[in-house]
């Protein structure tokens, strides 16, 4: 098990590896990596049919993805991505295609 620190925020993020459960607090940060699909990938349009959400980052879905909320009983929000400097947060946007989350360092 390692552990995410996200700077600026003071919170930490306990992991299991890229595609660990979400955290048992909803209102915790876990990591949602394996829930995303980058926005020019050839599955991206039916990302939303198979509840995948959509990145549109320089990094895809090759670095973490932390998030709160468990998709389900709580939606997600607050989501961030590691960017080799630290992490970096994610806009949610709606788009023709859906809802995006937008890389914004």
């Amino acid at each position: 098990m390692f552990t995410v620190v996200l700077i600026g925020t003071g919170v930490t993020v306990g992991a299991a590896g890229a595609h660990a459960q979400p955290a048992a607090d909803p209102h915790q940060f876990s990591d949602h990596t394996a829930e995303f699909v980058p926005l020019g990938a050839p599955n991206a349009l039916a990302a939303r049919d198979t509840g995948k959400q959509l990145v549109l980052s320089p990094h895809g879905t090759r670095r973490s993805i932390v998030c709160r909320g468990d998709g389900i009983t709580v939606p997600r929000y607050d989501c961030s991505q590691e960017d080799g400097l630290g992490w970096a947060p994610l806009h949610r946007t709606d788009t023709p295609v859906g809802e995006v989350w937008i890389y914004f360092p």
